[in-house]
């Protein structure tokens, strides 16, 4: 699947995300947590104009959540 590396960085730094930056939204490429943004939006403009077209994750760090998808077109 196209996040499973993504996915699979979220949960390893799972445990020291919620420690220090709970509530906020993290920005994930490949295997890397590239940074915590305040607002979802903020870390998706900040994962497009990085990134382009190329894959990767904004997830919310809270203990229990899904990952959260969103098309290009809608952002």
């Amino acid at each position: 699947m196209v996040l499973d590396r993504e996915w699979e960085t979220f949960q390893a730094n799972l445990p020291a995300l919620l420690e220090k930056e709970a509530g906020r939204y993290v920005l994930i490429h490949d295997d890397q947590v590239v940074g915590v943004w305040d607002t979802q939006e903020e870390a998706l403009e900040e994962g497009y104009r990085s990134f382009l077209l190329e894959a990767f994750m904004v997830q919310h760090i809270v203990a229990d959540e899904r990952p959260i998808f969103v098309p290009r077109e809608l952002a």
